[in-house]
């Protein structure tokens, strides 16, 4: 093998039938090994203007120009989404409005997210065993038990999300 260069398993396996060569590359550790390492998830980076920044929204979606965003501005799938955020319903959208709108749905997911973990959480201790989940399922929870003592919690379920990933610039 060169010098400064990597060998890769194909999709058909870590057999190595097919591998790609590619020079002056080599994977970190931490490469598909399925485990981040520790420290900020690598989609959040500080400052970052996102998605949920009302004034950005407002500026891309106002195809008239009039520095209002209506409804009927927005893409049919945001339509259906921020349809009921305009809560005074005098037309536009506010950035008020619009932020109020993304914590509400905020809210709305952590909830759903608690309901279905105290669903699957049967005896109520606060952690996921296999006994409660299952061995097909388990299998894949098991993944992001922290510290391997045979329960998942919910904040270790919540660590091993992916962060969302940034805007695409158009």
């Amino acid at each position: 093998m060169h010098k400064g260069s990597c060998v890769l398993p194909s999709r058909r396996g870590l057999a190595g039938r097919r591998a790609t060569r590619i020079p002056g590359y080599a994977p970190s550790p931490t490469r598909n090994s399925g485990i981040r390492p520790p420290g900020p998830s690598p989609g959040k980076i500080e400052g970052r203007v996102g998605p949920k920044d009302p004034a950005r929204l407002i500026k891309r979606f106002d195809k008239n120009a009039d520095g209002k965003l209506t409804v009927a501005e927005l893409p049919e799938k945001a339509q259906k989404r921020l349809g009921k955020a305009d809560t005074n319903k005098d037309g536009p959208l506010s950035a008020e409005e619009l932020k109020a709108h993304a914590e509400l749905r905020t809210k709305d997911r952590q909830a759903k997210q608690k309901a279905r973990f105290a669903k699957k959480d049967k005896n109520g201790d606060g952690f996921l065993t296999r006994d409660e989940v299952g061995d097909k399922r388990w299998e894949r929870v098991k993944a992001v038990d922290a510290n391997r003592d045979g329960n998942v919690s919910a904040d270790e379920l919540r660590a091993a999300r992916p962060a969302r990933k940034p805007p695409v610039a158009r």
